[in-house]
């Protein structure tokens, strides 16, 4: 997808709108930028086959099976960090738009943001922050409310915006390395092949038990199949990251071509990819 950064005759031209949403488009960009950093993070990291598995079955309180655990640290941090990039531009991109719609209405903007309800939070709860947008016009709260930013609403921007929160409020959002095992055991010694599968997460040791007569097979094959999720105790517990993230852009941009077309500025937003 082509930025807004290479195409300056288009964005002269929307100078000279108003109001004018192409920075907050610029935002979403930022985030799917980060996003795909942190893909590729991911990537790289899976790739070096961090979980393993036992060769052969072992004993655990008079069980026999496989063992599963880690052959390098997870980058916890790190990953957390471009989470923390991603959800606060897109975050900001929503303030952008009602900035945007104040700078056009001749108002003040040290005030001015995008209101949401948070989590626990009810659809009536949105009249009590609509005020933050109040030096914009009408039409963008109209088109705020349109948005449903409150529970049982539109769940991935009430998510959006409890992540930027815990990412302000606690430096970091806490992710975690999940990975699906599977291994193929059997094949020798007239034992039919028989397939385990487990599901293991960072910092706890997985165990896979073996039926019966397993008990000195070997492990012939492995698969792994492995994400980044959200960890326990925040927005998302327990989500992949990476579809989560992306479902989270197009919902921002979304909000973005909805803003576009009522004040019929140029469309944007429309080049922004959706999931």
């Amino acid at each position: 997808m082509a930025s807004l950064d290479y195409h300056p005759r288009l964005c002269a031209v929307t100078k000279n709108l108003s109001p004018d949403f192409a920075d907050a488009v610029r935002k979403v960009e930022r985030a799917n930028y980060h996003i795909a950093e942190f893909d590729a993070a991911a990537e790289r990291y899976f790739s070096k086959r961090p979980t393993q598995v036992t060769m052969t079955p072992v004993v655990r309180r008079g069980v026999h099976g496989f063992a599963v655990g880690d052959r390098l640290g997870f980058p916890d941090k790190g990953m957390a960090l471009f989470i923390g990039d991603i959800v606060h531009n897109l975050r900001c991109a929503l303030d952008y738009l009602i900035t945007a719609c104040a700078v056009h209405n001749g108002k003040r903007t040290n005030s001015t943001e995008f209101p949401f309800v948070k989590a626990g939070g009810r659809k009536s709860d949105l009249n009590k922050g609509i005020y933050k947008a109040r030096d914009a016009d009408p039409r963008a709260e109209k088109l705020v409310w349109k948005a449903r930013p409150y529970p049982r609403g539109n769940t991935l921007l009430v998510a959006l915006n409890e992540l930027d929160r815990f990412d302000k409020h606690r430096l970091i959002v806490a992710v975690a390395s999940q990975v699906e095992v599977e291994v193929t055991t059997g094949g020798y010694n007239e034992l039919p092949m028989d397939r385990l599968k487990g599901m293991r997460r960072k910092g706890r040791t997985g165990f896979m038990p073996v039926k019966e007569g397993y008990e000195l097979a070997l492990a012939v094959d492995m698969h792994f199949r492995s994400e980044i999720v959200f960890a326990r105790g925040g927005p998302l517990a327990g989500k992949p990251c990476l579809p989560a993230l992306k479902a989270m852009s197009g919902a921002v941009a979304d909000v973005i071509k909805t803003f576009e077309d009522e004040y019929g500025t140029i469309a944007f937003a429309r080049s922004l990819p959706r999931t």
